[in-house]
């Protein structure tokens, strides 16, 4: 399951940026995560409520997800379109199969709240 590993060292990095800051405890964390990243949000809040029991910085900290979805974007006409089916990725304008993922590989710290 990476999503521990996902969640721990999200925990590290913000208690890391938090001592900087001299804040006594995180309330809040928000993460984006993109689809292609295969984590799952559930996973990843359940994670981070074993991962925060023993860490007091954290106790009644919530996490946020902000899930993003994949988007595509055409090599040949620069259309950009959702991608609910990884087989079928051709444009739906101009049918060219070439592709960049354009959203939806994300996975970063958005920000978070604390006193």
């Amino acid at each position: 399951m990476h999503e521990t590993s996902l969640i721990q060292f999200t925990l590290d990095a913000v208690e890391r940026r938090a001592l900087a800051l001299r804040m006594r405890r995180v309330t809040d964390i928000y993460l984006v995560v993109g689809e292609m990243r295969g984590a799952l949000p559930e996973l990843m809040q359940e994670a981070f409520r074993i991962l925060t029991y023993a860490r007091p910085a954290f106790h009644g900290a919530e996490l946020h997800i902000e899930a993003r979805p994949v988007v595509l974007r055409c090599q040949k006409c620069g259309k950009r379109y959702r991608a609910a089916d990884f087989h079928r990725v051709a444009c739906p304008d101009c049918g060219a199969p070439e592709y960049d993922v354009a959203e939806g590989n994300e996975l970063y710290i958005d920000s978070f709240e604390g006193e």
